[in-house]
């Protein structure tokens, strides 16, 4: 009897044991477990979460694009973007500006370079910008004489008589240089007619151009104005003047 019930007690005591064990043993193992699921702070954990919020941005902005857009290779975009500005593309239009990239500007005769080179022949002529009679002729080798002034002097244009409101037509192609307005001629026009050649329009209102503006030859580009102070005498007129190089050179001789 009394062995039986020592064997009894060894019996619970083996159980009580293995049930120790076995408690120890999955304690571990979940603590195992844990650690193994945790992130390695090593900089090499993936956010999943990060991947996808890019994936969506970029789906986004391919929706945003054109279709047209989207069918362009990077290649093509990069190759385009070494001969035109970035800034010129237009991710709405899907295309580049390419005139206003190669430097063009529209005008109702089509477009024109900005920075193209004018020339102007020996050959060439010029239009009158008005019709009249000449009131002071060129003359740089010898003086003469301006009733207003009741002088005389060189004169290094012609001044063509007018009526003030008349519209004045350009002489020559050519490319505006200056708008400014002086006492003697009032408002004047410098237009660059390139190979050297400049053309002045004075005596001028209600200007039709801006400086930087391409003129062709027959544009209209103002109204004559009231005669300034220095030819109340003369009366309503056009002040025209040439210059090559900077040197005046007497209009008659290119007027047709």
């Amino acid at each position: 009897m009394k062995r039986r019930r020592k064997n009894q007690k060894r019996e619970r005591a083996i159980m009580l044991g293995s049930s120790v064990l076995v408690l120890t043993a999955l304690t571990m193992t979940g603590i195992y477990v844990k650690e193994k699921n945790q992130p390695r702070d090593d900089g090499y954990v993936v956010d999943l979460s990060q991947l996808e919020m890019s994936s969506m941005e970029d789906d986004i902005q391919k929706e945003e694009l054109p279709e047209d857009s989207q069918t362009v290779s990077s290649s093509k975009v990069e190759n385009k973007k070494t001969l035109w500005e970035e800034d010129s593309y237009d991710p709405l239009l899907g295309e580049y500006d390419f005139m206003n990239e190669i430097g063009l500007e529209e005008t109702e005769n089509g477009f024109l370079a900005a920075n193209e080179e004018l020339s102007f022949s020996e050959e060439e002529q010029l239009l009158w910008p008005v019709v009249g009679n000449v009131l002071i002729n060129y003359s740089m080798e010898k003086p003469v004489y301006f009733s207003t002034l009741k002088q005389y002097k060189c004169n290094p244009a012609i001044v063509i008589q007018a009526k003030e409101g008349q519209n004045i037509h350009a002489a020559a192609r050519g490319r505006v240089t200056e708008i400014k307005k002086t006492e003697e001629l009032g408002n004047v026009i410098t237009m660059d007619l390139g190979s050297g050649y400049e053309i002045f329009y004075g005596q001028l209102d209600n200007i039709q151009v801006k400086e930087g503006d391409m003129v062709e030859k027959e544009d209209y580009i103002g109204d004559v104005a009231a005669p300034t102070k220095y030819y109340s005498v003369e009366g309503d007129n056009v002040y025209f003047a040439l210059k090559k190089n900077g040197e005046p050179v007497n209009p008659m001789t290119k007027l047709q």
